[in-house]
């Protein structure tokens, strides 16, 4: 199989960078220590990882194997930087200490659950991607065919079309490889690539990181507990329990290093089962294996043909094996025969093994540019394109929304039906405020609560693997909902403000509809700071939580406002429902509105001016509410920003 470098057409520009270097990935003395929350009550920290070492070689296919619970998926994460509080030791890169920030641009990580953005074709997703991570004086077109050409080689072309919604487990999850190999990064991260499979996806998703692996890329991936055919597709194993390495090095070698400490595998025996069985829980055989193995700083390898007629048929498999040497910690490499003896560095046929599109070692020095391969507002242009069609296509969604909107409207306007001119009626105009500020409030606030969460753990991958960076992800997400909330707001307010009555007023309905769509974008601010933070679960508690203090302030004091102490009323200011409920009842009873109409003898409140000093805000200004509503907006969406900040960054 040709390296998915090479293109056919010598003629065509290289788009991604070419895999002419081997990454090497070393760590030495790597602990990971889990600090417990301060509001969990537990005082007692974790120690996940006890200074273990390893080295994952370019070109082999590595496995963390391991019981449940055991640190493999911490033990990824810490060496890719997925996470990195609590975190100690070396991780070094071709032998030289590693700096983060590059490794990042060389290197990529694929989680567990298959995180692909929805409403979206696999082509059109691939070309989003291919926007993103190639160079952005590229041309569409030529975009265009090395996106053909990583689908053709995973086998993904012909369901180009097929929405990511629609493909099975095995087409995500190679999907999201394919999405990684755009920009062709040399090393690998994937964690449990095969959970949820059944055994022959499994198989099939196993053979292509094999077939990548021999293209000179660092592949790394957790997995539970493989069949013994699938254990033997992995070139090297590292194998961890209770925090601390038992084995470390080739497949083949598992069972005499068993059988070196006593450990004796039954014959036709899962060496992966066993090795799972006998350390699940067993302290004694633990500290066997892993003093054996002195806690990863020894491997047990012998050399095995890095091509193979198993994956390049019409490749010569002649050449020399290339040596390897660590500049960061000197790993104790021991070679060893079926017998358990030790044996020449060289394949059965007697000749040595041959890397393809593997050149040199790149040094991390070699490495200067940090920045993204495309500018800030190329980048935001390319999400913000992606985001809004996605929302074109939640057709369902938006046909709810509008349904919710035209029905709460209805709702609101019969009750409140051509009452906007009746003097008799103060408290019932000013409720009608009120409900048109606690819908938007609820609507918008409620909505990034149960659906952010989901986008955020897809963003915090693709921030991760150097798609783009925060600032023009948020700023696209912040403009994409806009159109929206607007379209639906103005469908609302357009029913309630015209079957309440009021006056046909052409000022009066713009500064109605500028205060409730304000208030949108302050509720969905709020929304999305919680949403940033807390998972769905979570969200669900803390949103009405946080929510309710701002209702109570809404609703408090309307009918004894001028008794209210200077105290409350400036406590009352920070509750962005109060400021939208005072606007509205400014817009609706102030501009110089006329005289209400009135059939009873006496009617105190047949004059607007009356309602607003009874209200104590006829001193207020309606652009003085939009201003504070504006700073409140401000404020949430700095705290949304300052989350996703966080949750990049944990």
């Amino acid at each position: 199989m040709p390296c998915f470098t090479s293109r056919q057409n010598n003629s065509s520009e290289q788009l991604a960078e070419e895999t002419k270097s081997i990454m090497d990935v070393e760590f030495k003395d790597l602990s990971f220590t889990v600090k417990p929350r301060p509001w969990s009550g537990k005082g007692l920290q974790k120690c996940v990882l006890k200074s273990v070492s390893g080295k994952f070689a370019s070109g082999k296919l590595s496995a963390i194997m391991g019981p449940s619970g055991a640190g493999k998926s911490s033990l990824l994460n810490a060496v890719s930087g997925y996470r990195t509080l609590g975190v100690t030791g070396t991780l070094c890169t071709n032998g030289e200490s590693r700096d983060n920030r590059i490794f990042h641009k060389l290197s990529c990580y694929i989680t567990q659950e298959d995180l692909i953005q929805p409403l979206l074709t696999v082509q059109e997703i691939m070309m989003v991607a291919a926007r993103l991570k190639l160079p952005g004086h590229t041309p569409e077109k030529r975009r265009l065919n090395a996106v053909h050409e990583v689908l053709n080689d995973l086998g993904l072309f012909e369901n180009k079309n097929t929405r990511t919604e629609m493909l099975s487990g095995g087409q995500k999850k190679r999907l999201s490889i394919a999405l990684e190999l755009i920009n062709n990064p040399p090393v690998f991260f994937l964690d449990e690539p095969t959970s949820g499979l059944d055994n022959v996806t499994a198989r099939q998703v196993v053979q292509l990181l094999r077939r990548l692996a021999r293209q000179g890329r660092t592949i790394v991936c957790t997995i539970h507990q493989p069949s013994a055919s699938l254990f033997q597709l992995f070139d090297h194993v590292y194998i961890v329990s209770q925090g601390l390495c038992v084995y470390q090095g080739t497949t083949q070698n598992l069972v005499p290093f068993l059988s070196s400490v006593g450990l004796h595998c039954p014959t036709h025996y899962n060496p992966a089962d066993f090795v799972i069985e006998v350390t699940d829980g067993d302290k004694q055989n633990i500290t066997t294996l892993s003093k054996a193995i002195c806690n990863g700083q020894v491997s047990w390898t012998q050399t095995i043909p890095l091509t193979t007629k198993e994956d390049e048929t019409n490749e010569d498999t002649t050449g020399k094996t290339e040596e390897r040497h660590s500049l960061c910690f000197q790993t104790k490499e021991v070679d060893v025969t079926a017998s358990g003896s030790k044996g020449a560095d060289t394949s059965s046929d007697g000749s040595s093994s041959d890397l393809h599109c593997i050149v040199t070692y790149r040094r991390m020095s070699q490495v200067k540019d940090l920045n993204y391969p495309t500018s800030t507002w190329f980048q935001f242009w390319a999400l913000f394109r992606r985001m809004m069609l996605q929302i074109s296509r939640s057709r369902m969604a938006l046909q709810l929304q509008i349904v919710h909107h035209v029905l709460c409207a209805l709702m609101i306007g019969i009750v409140a039906y051509k009452n906007a001119s009746d003097g008799s009626e103060m408290f019932k105009h000013v409720k009608f405020c009120m409900s048109v500020i606690l819908f938007h409030s609820y609507t918008w606030c409620m909505a990034p609560v149960l659906l952010f969460p989901n986008e955020v753990k897809l963003m915090k991958r693709e921030y991760f693997n150097r798609w783009y960076g925060l600032n023009p992800f948020y700023m696209a997400l912040t403009l994409s909902k806009i159109p929206i909330q607007v379209l639906l707001s103005m469908i609302f307010l357009t029913l309630v403000y015209f079957l309440n009555g009021l006056p046909a007023e052409w000022y009066r309905f713009f500064l109605f509809s500028l205060v409730a769509i304000i208030v949108c974008l302050v509720a969905e601010g709020l929304g999305l700071a919680i949403g940033s933070v807390f998972n769905v679960t979570n969200g669900c508690a803390v949103g009405p939580m946080v929510v309710a203090p701002f209702l109570g302030l809404a609703v408090y004091g309307f009918d004894f406002a001028e008794k209210i102490s200077w105290v409350m009323n400036a406590l009352m200011k920070t509750s962005f429902m109060r400021c939208g409920i005072v606007a509205l009842v400014l817009t609706v009873f102030g501009l110089d509105r006329a005289d209400l109409d009135c059939n009873d003898i006496y009617c105190h409140f047949k004059k607007p001016k009356v309602v607003l000093r009874m209200l104590d805000i006829d001193n207020s200004s309606v652009w003085t509410e939009i201003a504070a509503l504006l700073g409140i907006m401000i404020v949430f969406r700095s705290l949304c920003y300052f989350g996703l900040r966080w949750r990049v960054a944990t």
